[in-house]
């Protein structure tokens, strides 16, 4: 099997001096699903043209673009024209867009090569790698393990090297959660900065597509190359305006932790019963190389943060509209959730999809959704006042407090807040997504049983420059990522 390249620098090196060809690469990855997703279970659609799409880069007919002949994966509620986009859902598998979706055809004019679609929980609305169209996804730092939702897919595929970056969407922490879980970079964008146009919804205002890959540099590409104005999504007219656009050519500030000044939010550190003490022990590490490297690390809280996040929880306030207006504008055979619901082809832990379902139509029939708009305002604020107050530069905390947890466990109702003896997800990536502001998750070590873990840095809407600087930097005074169990003798994609 061919020896993969690290990064997509190392392959750009490769395609310049001719030692290998797009073809070459799209096959080695094609080769590599074959060879590894049968115990993966992350990709649902391969996308049958790829090789066709490769020859085309390889016969230089289009100028070479930054993503030239980088293999990328798709989660499947992101459109792609002619390829089956089901959101996770099986009663949407023969589901096949007209068009693709607009990251899409910017991805496709930076030279990307789509290779597949990946799975996700049904209608992204799961921590875990389930589906009702394609089963359980593993994680291949440990196959009993679970990869994180909801872009499970995603995550574990690029965590194997079946791809060199891959497309997710975060509306929770569904970016951000496998790349924890995964040893992979995630990059939750300013809403707006990647239009959302052809993707599924979930809570509009929160919604945001992102990049996940194996070092920060791959997916600040990748993002670059999604991010632009796109008159189907107005939300992105004002990422495209100056001062907020800046380009990949602008260069990034070296050492940019050295004098900037980091809030730790010390009541997303601190650990109950059920945390994972290891978790807490590599993000203290991770504190200590970021004031070792001159940081300024300021211990930061906020008042009545529990509660915040639960008022502003919008999923069943307004889902159900939002995913009702996407399958009508995508031309989906169902244009309301609770008549795909009544399918009957769920799984039992699909809890929160079944709730969505019954939830109002319009989510101005709810008299709880003015007051949760409002705290929205309010938890905004709170966190912009603590850049304030303290001139930060970024909050920081684990993304996820636990690493990734057993099939066994999920299965048994671990997180199900339904069943007895279970407990909340205990996961961090609420407080950027219900404040939709930007997060980025950089893997900063891992357990001594070998299990990657994230630090998440959030910053502030359109600044999301300034956290790839700080997140390169970290990348840089942090143990190197380590390749999954799973990929040992196949080539190196660490």
């Amino acid at each position: 099997m061919l020896e993969l390249p690290q990064d997509i620098a190392g392959l750009q090196a490769l395609y310049r001096s001719g030692e290998v060809t797009v073809s070459e690469i799209v096959a080695a990855h094609l080769e590599r699903i074959e060879a590894l997703d049968p115990q993966l279970n992350s990709v649902v659609t391969l996308n049958r043209a790829a090789m066709d799409d490769a020859a085309r880069l390889d016969a230089g007919t289009t100028p070479r673009g930054p993503l030239f002949g980088v293999p990328v994966v798709i989660k499947d509620n992101i459109d792609t024209a002619g390829i089956a986009t089901a959101s996770g859902s099986a009663a949407l598998a023969a589901h096949v867009p007209a068009a693709d979706a607009h990251l899409v055809v910017r991805l496709r004019e930076a030279g990307a090569v789509i290779l597949a679609k990946t799975a996700l929980p049904d209608f992204a609305m799961s921590w875990h790698g389930h589906s009702s169209r394609s089963g359980v996804t593993c994680n291949p730092y440990d196959l009993s393990r679970d990869p994180g939702g909801s872009s499970s897919g995603t995550g574990a595929a690029v965590a194997a090297g079946l791809a060199m970056a891959g497309v997710g969407t975060d509306t929770g922490g569904s970016i951000r959660v496998p790349a924890s879980f995964c040893g992979l970079v995630g990059i939750r964008p300013t809403v707006g900065l990647v239009s959302r146009h052809g993707v599924t919804a979930l809570v509009r205002e929160q919604d945001s597509p992102g990049p996940l890959a194996r070092t920060v540099a791959d997916a600040a590409t990748l993002l670059e190359a999604m991010t632009g104005w796109d008159p189907d999504d107005p939300v992105t007219a004002l990422a495209a305006l100056p001062p907020h656009r800046r380009t990949a050519q602008d260069p990034l500030p070296p050492e940019a932790l050295k004098g900037a000044r980091i809030g730790v939010l010390r009541q997303l550190c601190a650990t109950v019963p059920g945390d994972d003490p290891e978790v807490a022990r590599v993000v203290e590490e991770g504190i200590t190389a970021m004031r070792a490297a001159g940081a300024s690390l300021i211990d930061v809280g906020i008042p009545r943060l529990s509660d915040l996040l639960h008022q502003t929880f919008m999923y069943l306030r307004q889902s159900r509209r939002d995913i009702n207006h996407s399958l009508t504008r995508s031309g989906a055979p169902f244009t309301d959730i609770a008549d795909i619901v009544a399918t009957g082809q769920l799984r039992p832990a699909d809890v929160l999809l079944r709730a969505v379902a019954k939830s109002h139509r319009d989510p101005h029939h709810d008299g709880a959704y003015g007051r949760g708009l409002e705290l929205r305002t309010r938890l905004q604020h709170q966190i912009a006042g603590l850049f304030a107050q303290h001139k930060l530069s970024a909050l920081c905390y684990p993304s996820v407090r636990i690493p990734a947890p057993s099939r066994t466990d999920i299965d048994d109702g671990a997180f199900d807040t339904n069943a007895p003896h279970s407990r909340p997800m205990p996961t961090n990536t609420l407080l950027a997504a219900q404040a939709a502001f930007p997060a980025v998750t950089i893997p900063t070590g891992s357990t001594s049983g070998g299990l990657p873990v994230g630090m998440e840095l959030l910053g502030l809407p359109h600044r999301d420059r300034d956290l790839i600087a700080l997140a390169t930097d970290l990348e840089r005074i942090t143990p190197a990522r380590t390749s999954p169990t799973l990929t040992a003798g196949l080539g190196s994609t660490a």
